[in-house]
């Protein structure tokens, strides 16, 4: 199965996320950052297995706590809304990409 990990600042966001994914034969692993804590950290190791990194935060990539984990990783970025509102068309668009 594909892995795509995804950076997010909710845990329903993630929860759709995950969902939708299955449904294209995806595995999300996601973390939760909120101001400065990272809820459910996701490793090095799983970071650099992933096909992809998807960022569904409102703040900028630069911002992203411990953000030296995601150097040379293919990486998206969608605003928490858009993937709140069409988590799938979000998953499809990344892995439509990804091939």
């Amino acid at each position: 199965m594909n892995n795509i990990v995804v950076i997010c600042e909710d845990i329903n966001c993630g929860n759709k996320l995950q969902e939708s994914a299955k449904e294209f034969n995806y595995n999300i692993e996601f973390e939760i950052q909120n101001e400065d804590t990272i809820i459910n950290e996701i490793s090095e190791k799983d970071i650099k297995d992933a096909s992809a990194v998807l960022f569904v935060i409102n703040k900028g990539i630069e911002e992203v706590n411990e953000i030296e984990r995601f150097i040379d990783v293919e990486y998206y970025e969608v605003e928490p809304c858009i993937a709140l509102e069409n988590p799938k068309q979000v998953i499809s668009e990344i892995i439509a990409d990804l091939n």
